[in-house]
């Protein structure tokens, strides 16, 4: 009788440490992948706000050679408009500061 509750025992104590063992496994890969989570909508905003900047970049342009009939006026104005977006988002920085 006492040999069973031991070997009872032994089984649950051995049960026990592959599931701490278990847990442990798990809880290392969920805080990897939590992190992994994190760095991945980081990286999603990133590039949606460039892709909100390339969208108003194509808009100023597309305008751009509407009114501009030849290739070398509408050098100049892709210029000036790029550098008009980019004073524009120096202000926008600097309101959000």
């Amino acid at each position: 009788m006492a040999s069973e509750l031991q070997d009872t025992l032994a089984r649950i104590t051995t049960k026990s440490k592959v599931l701490v063992d278990k847990y442990h496994v798990l809880s290392a890969e969920k805080e990897r992948l939590e992190q992994l989570t994190v760095r991945l909508q980081e990286e999603i905003e990133v590039l949606r706000k460039e892709n909100e900047q390339l969208k108003t970049d194509n808009e100023y342009l597309t305008l751009a050679r509407n009114f501009v009939p030849n290739s070398e006026k509408a050098a100049e104005a892709k210029k000036l408009i790029s550098s008009l977006v980019r004073d524009i988002d120096k202000c926008i920085s600097q309101l959000n500061e």
